[in-house]
């Protein structure tokens, strides 16, 4: 049987064997969260009635978060605090501070009727479009109509 050889795996090996000789059990502690902007996880979906959007905002409370429509760009922006504690950090992954999300809508959207809920971290936003966006069916008339075309000299 043959097997392929990988040297990344020798290095992760010996990366890990440093890490035990010099006591490290959770490595270098990684940058702080606060000072690399964050962007939240967004899903947006859209059918014939208008756009959904969902955006993973775990450890926010809703008072942190703001939306705002003008024309046809939509603002989300918050801000996520870090606890503070009087504990030894070892590991973040988890970032902090402020974001800001924008997003141009590709239709107009009816802002009158625009919803937004909040439940266990994840803030939930309907966008209905106007009735001017939507699409509609043009019926074309079945009687023929003669039209005089005069020739110009």
């Amino acid at each position: 049987m043959l097997t392929r050889w990988n040297p990344f795996n020798e290095l992760t090996d010996l990366h890990q064997e440093v890490d035990r000789l010099f006591g490290r059990t959770w490595g270098e502690v990684p940058i702080r969260g606060n000072e690399v902007p964050w962007v939240p996880a967004t899903e947006v979906t859209s059918n014939k009635e208008g756009w959904q959007m969902r955006i993973a905002l775990p450890g926010i409370e809703p008072d942190d978060v703001h939306v705002d429509l003008h024309g046809n760009t939509l603002t989300i922006k918050g801000e996520r605090s870090e606890t503070k504690e009087d504990k030894e950090l070892h590991v973040s992954e988890i970032r902090y501070g402020r974001f800001e999300r924008m997003f141009t809508l590709p239709a107009k959207v009816e802002g009158e009727k625009v919803t937004a809920s909040f439940h266990d971290g994840m803030l939930d936003l309907r966008l209905p479009l106007a009735e001017s966006a939507k699409p509609r069916r043009i019926e074309i008339g079945k009687g023929a109509k003669k039209i005089d075309v005069k020739k110009v000299a």
